[in-house]
């Protein structure tokens, strides 16, 4: 019984021992890296710097500012002799975390950014060192990008945004950035207004003062989804034009009636006026090109002014069966709106020709209830065409599920390594 009490008491004395060997070992490993370690001086020779990014959420694209707000984990990696060691010599430990204002760390900035939140500012972010003196820095970030805005094709527009990361001090006779792969997505979170389609890296050099130097362009490409433009805008306009040329065609009994028609005409013109300033609040002003949206809103105010001047045309026509009763309506009139001929409209009697004036008016009468049906006809079509087309072009370019496609490629592709 004592040898055994004996034996747990060793093996207690054996593992604190040892836990504060190794304890005491990382201590002392972090003391000697400070002490060779000049955080104010790169490493010798030219500093071969491993560069990345991993995209996890579009925050923000404003069309208006013209720039792309993204969060993103910025990953380099590069060697520094002054950061080796010995694992034997440190109970056989083979990394180890050293502060971040303890250790010199690449000036890589982003040359196009208008703001940058370093999200670990407030804390002293790990750098992890290998003991063969590789160092990798990873850090979140929010970064605000310079972004051109092509707004031609809005609500169903595409837009191409680039960070563009590069030193400030050091040419390539010091330090070489070098782009590992394209960015990883294993933790993007999708955005509800803007479908990821792809996202690229390409490495570049450029001089600058004579000197050469290494840049690292991501470029991230993003299609809008539509579909609330669609129903917010789309539809009510659609809908108001509608309703508004069945009001403006509808057949009449009084000429009070039809003069009440223009009123509708001017309040649906303004109607879509309201609606088509949201559009413009929307995307940037600029001349040299015309959203599709705001070409489709005017489109279909055009229509609905030019239907609501065509109504005075069939008033005229109702008003000249009242008026003028002795005329009947031209050959080329019956015959465009297929209206037949009544033969008992003109009659001789005692060599005296005899009009039918209840049958003149009637006729006249059919020929405006004609040109209403064909024109309320003909502008519904003419207005459903370009409705139905933007729906068309909704269905057919399903963003969301190249994003998902994207998304599933990008799993696989980790699952491969």
């Amino acid at each position: 019984m004592s040898a055994t009490r004996w034996l747990l008491i060793f093996c207690a004395l054996a593992t604190a021992i040892q836990g504060e060997y190794y304890q005491g070992a990382s201590s002392r490993l972090t003391n000697y890296l400070l002490e060779k370690h000049e955080k104010s001086s790169p490493p010798d020779g030219i500093i071969q710097v491993s560069h990345n990014i991993e995209l996890v959420h579009i925050v923000a694209l404003n069309e208006l500012q013209q720039n792309m707000q993204v969060l993103v984990y910025v990953i380099e990696e590069w060697d520094d002799v002054s950061l080796s060691w010995k694992p034997h010599e440190f109970a056989g430990l083979t990394s180890t975390w050293l502060p971040e204002n303890a250790v010199w760390v690449p000036d890589v900035i982003v040359f196009n950014t208008l703001e940058h939140k370093k999200l670990l500012d407030a804390v002293r972010a790990p750098i992890r060192v290998s003991s063969s003196g590789r160092v990798t820095y990873t850090y979140p970030a929010i970064y605000t990008v310079l972004c051109p805005i092509g707004i031609a094709k809005f609500p169903f527009d595409t837009q191409t945004c680039k960070i563009r990361f590069a030193s400030w001090a050091y040419g390539e006779d010091k330090m070489v950035l070098n782009a590992t792969h394209r960015p990883l997505l294993n933790n993007y979170a999708p955005n509800e207004e803007w479908a990821l389609e792809e996202v690229d890296v390409v490495r570049k050099e450029y001089e600058h003062e004579e000197t050469v130097v290494s840049e690292i362009i991501y470029s991230i490409r993003v299609a809008r989804k539509p579909f609330y433009y669609l129903i917010s805008l789309v539809v009510p306009s659609y809908i108001i034009c509608v309703l508004s040329i069945a009001g403006l065609f509808a057949r009449f009994s009084t000429k009070h009636e039809r003069q009440e028609r223009f009123t509708l005409g001017v309040t649906a013109i303004l109607s879509m006026a309201v609606l088509s300033l949201v559009v413009t609040e929307k995307v940037p002003h600029s001349s040299e090109s015309v959203p599709l949206m705001i070409i489709y809103m005017h489109f279909i105010i055009v229509m609905v002014t030019i239907a609501t001047i065509l109504t005075s045309t069939v008033m005229r026509v109702h008003a000249k069966g009242f008026r003028d009763t002795l005329r009947p309506p031209p050959n080329w009139m019956r015959r465009l709106l297929m209206v037949a001929e009544e033969k008992a409209t003109f009659a001789k009697h005692h060599g005296v020709v005899v009009v039918d004036i209840h049958t003149v008016a009637e006729q006249w009468g059919e020929i405006s209830r004609r040109m209403d049906y064909l024109l309320a006809v003909m502008f519904i079509i003419i207005i459903s065409v370009p409705t139905f087309y933007l729906f068309y072009m909704w269905n057919t370019y399903d963003h969301e599920a190249s994003e998902k496609s994207l998304l599933s490629m990008e799993m696989k592709r980790l699952m491969h390594y």
